[in-house]
């Protein structure tokens, strides 16, 4: 038997970023995490994410049920945006849990 070659490829992140038709998110750390769902405004044909309109609040002490959660209300139409959801919700996470600063789109410091 002949081994498959297996291609290795080096990790890279993407440059950019492409809106999610289904809206964003703004993620707060209090006694428990508090995502806000906002849907995209349309102004003049062109798609501001900078504002929107306040959809659903989703909270909750775990990363992975507020994922669950986003994912089954059908949040979400892009899995990059998944990707980066799931990193911020488990800094959310571990903030939470560590009594720690969380700021969106920020390191967490530890």
């Amino acid at each position: 038997m002949s081994e498959k070659k297996v291609e290795k490829i080096e990790a890279e992140e993407s440059r950019g970023i492409k809106f999610d038709k289904s809206g964003f998110f703004v993620i707060n750390v209090k006694e428990e995490i508090v995502v806000e769902h906002y849907l995209n405004v349309q102004k003049e044909g062109k798609l501001e994410v900078e504002t929107g309109e306040l959809n659903k609040v989703v909270t909750g002490r775990s990363a992975k049920a507020i994922c669950d959660t986003l994912i089954r209300e059908d949040l979400i139409s892009r899995l990059d945006h998944a990707a980066f959801l799931g990193r911020e919700l488990q800094k959310a996470e571990i903030a939470l849990d560590y009594g720690l600063d969380y700021v969106q789109c920020e390191p967490l410091n530890l």
